[in-house]
C-alpha cells in the first residue's frame, strides 16, 4: 500500500521515537517520556494508528484502540485538535457518531480500524469496553486504579499481543506508581508480566523539531522543574511536596542505637489503605532516626496491633502516638484504639493540625548547621523501604498548597507527622546530662533539697 509508505514519511519519527516503536513491537506495557519536548503526545497517537495498520496487514479488521487523556479539555487540546491537522483525509475520518463516539476511523482499504478518543473523568464507564490497544497521554495525572481498570479491558478476539502505552513527565498524583513499575521496576508478587514493562527515556534534545530557545528556556527553570522537564529526573519534579528530600542525605545505613536515646512509635492505621508504623530514635542533638517500619494493607486492626507489638518486644518507648481518628466510636463495639490497647499497643491520640505537622516535617528534612556541617534533623535507615519509596513522591494539594494531596501514598508521612508534633523539640539527653535530668525529675517528685538528692544518688 503506497499510502502506508506515505504515512511513514508523514510520521518522521526521531531516533528515540523509533526506539519507542521497537519497544511497542516487543513488549506489552511501554512508557515513553521523562522530559518535556520529547514528542510524547505526538508519538502516542501515531503509534496507535501504526498498530492498527499492522493488525490490518495481519488480517484483523475493524479493530478498536483507544487514546485517553485525564479529562475532555486535555483530550481536545493535546489530541483532537492535532489529529484534525495531522491525520490525512486519505487515511481515515475524524467524527463524533452515536455508535463510535469521538473517533478516528481508518478507511476500509486500511482495515477499518477505530481509534477511540476518550477521557478519564470516570474510568468505570469503560468497564464493559474492549480495546486491542490503549494509550494514556500524561499517565502520571492518574491514580493506579485507572491503569488497573484499563488493563482489564485491553483484549480483542484473535489478538494475543495487545498493547498498553503511556506518555508522561515526572510528577503528578500518579508519579509514585508509574515510577515504581517502569523506572524502578519494583513489582509486587502478584504481577504476572513484569518482563513486559519497558521504559523509553526521552529528552528535549532528542527532538530536532524543537527550537533552541525552547530548550534554553527549560534550562533556566528553577531546580525542581529543570531536573524534571529538561533532565527527566524522576526524583525531583514539579509539585513535589517534600522537595528537600535527597536519598544521599536522608537515607543511611542501619547502626546500633545508643541505649540513652529515647525511642518512639508512630502509627497511621488503615485497612483498605495500608497501616504504617514507624519506630524512631531521638539523638543527643534532637535529630531523629527512623529505624524500623511496618507497612501492611488489608489487615484487621488486631492483626496489625499484634504484629506491631511483636516487633517492639524488648524496647521501651517515650511515647506511642496513633491517628486520633482511631479513638472515635463508630458503633457499639471497640474503637480501633481500644483494639490496639487490647493487643499490647498503648498509644496517645495524634495531634490534628496537619499543616503544623508538615511544617515540622519540612524543618526536620531541611539540612541545618550541626558540628560544622549542614545535615538534616531526620534520617531513615535504608531498611524503611516504603517510607523511602513514597515520601519523596507526595505532591501538593491543588486547592491547599500548604497540605499534600491525600490521594498519594501518604501513610508513612502521616504517621511521622504525628510523632514530630508530639515530640516537637524533644531530644535524648547527652550522657553527661543524663544524671542532671534524673536528679531534676526526683527533685520535682520529692521536693527535697540538694543534700537529700545527693543521698538519693548515693543509694542508686
Amino acid at each position: 500500500m503506497s499510502e502506508v509508505i506515505k504515512l511513514s514519511e508523514l510520521i518522521r519519527p526521531t531516533d528515540r521515537q523509533r526506539e519507542f516503536f521497537k519497544a511497542v513491537d516487543e513488549s506489552k506495557f511501554v512508557l515513553y517520556g521523562g522530559a518535556k519536548g520529547g514528542g510524547k503526545s505526538y508519538i502516542l497517537r501515531w503509534a496507535l494508528i501504526r498498530q492498527l495498520l499492522k493488525w490490518a496487514q495481519q488480517g484483523h479488521r475493524n479493530v478498536r484502540a483507544a487514546l485517553f487523556c485525564e479529562d475532555f479539555p486535555a483530550l481536545k487540546d493535546r489530541q483532537v485538535s492535532k489529529i484534525q491537522i495531522e491525520f490525512p483525509k486519505w487515511l481515515g475520518n475524524l467524527s463524533d457518531s452515536n455508535i463510535l463516539g469521538l473517533s478516528f476511523r481508518l478507511k476500509e482499504k486500511y482495515g477499518g480500524g477505530v481509534l477511540a478518543l476518550r477521557n478519564l473523568d470516570d474510568p468505570s464507564k469503560y468497564a464493559s469496553s474492549e480495546f486491542a490497544a490503549a494509550a494514556v497521554d500524561e499517565l502520571t495525572k492518574n491514580e493506579k486504579t485507572v491503569f488497573d481498570q484499563l488493563r482489564s479491558i485491553i483484549r480483542w478476539p484473535g489478538i494475543d499481543k495487545t498493547k498498553f502505552m503511556g506518555g508522561t513527565n515526572p510528577g503528578g498524583i500518579g508519579h509514585a506508581w508509574v515510577k515504581q513499575l517502569w523506572i524502578d521496576r519494583d513489582f509486587d508478587e502478584h504481577e504476572p508480566e513484569p518482563e513486559q514493562f519497558r521504559f523509553v527515556q526521552a529528552f528535549a534534545s532528542d527532538n530536532p523539531h524543537l527550537s533552541l530557545e525552547y530548550v534554553k528556556s527549560l534550562g533556566g527553570l528553577p531546580e525542581a522543574l529543570r531536573k524534571a522537564y529538561l533532565d527527566g529526573d524522576w526524583n525531583v519534579y514539579e509539585g513535589q511536596f517534600f522537595s528537600e528530600w535527597r536519598d544521599s542525605i536522608h537515607v543511611c545505613e542501619p547502626f546500633e542505637i545508643p541505649a540513652a536515646w529515647r525511642r518512639i512509635r508512630v502509627i497511621d492505621h488503615g485497612r483498605t489503605n495500608p497501616t504504617a508504623c514507624m519506630w524512631g530514635a531521638i539523638g543527643h542533638d534532637g535529630e531523629i532516626y527512623w529505624y524500623r517500619e511496618y507497612y501492611k494493607k488489608g489487615l484487621d486492626a488486631d492483626v496489625n496491633a499484634l504484629a506491631i507489638h511483636d516487633l517492639s518486644v524488648g524496647e521501651k518507648y517515650w511515647f506511642t502516638v496513633l491517628d486520633s481518628a482511631c479513638y472515635s466510636k463508630t458503633g457499639t463495639g471497640e474503637t480501633i484504639a481500644e483494639i490496639y490497647h487490647r493487643n499490647g499497643v498503648i498509644a496517645e491520640p495524634s495531634p490534628k493540625d496537619r499543616v503544623a505537622g508538615w511544617n515540622l516535617f519540612h524543618e526536620y528534612l531541611r539540612p541545618q548547621p550541626l558540628n560544622g556541617e549542614a545535615v538534616p534533623k531526620m534520617k531513615f535507615f535504608k531498611t524503611c523501604i516504603n517510607a523511602i519509596k513514597f515520601i519523596p513522591t507526595l505532591i501538593h494539594d491543588e486547592l491547599d498548597p500548604e497540605d499534600l494531596d491525600t490521594r498519594g501514598e501518604d501513610h508513612a508521612a502521616d504517621a511521622i507527622s504525628y510523632g514530630l508534633q508530639f515530640m516537637h523539640e524533644a531530644r535524648s539527653p547527652k550522657p553527661k546530662e543524663a544524671i542532671e535530668l534524673m536528679l531534676e525529675r526526683v527533685r520535682k517528685k520529692t521536693r527535697v533539697g540538694p543534700s537529700s538528692l545527693n543521698n538519693f544518688y548515693g543509694r542508686r
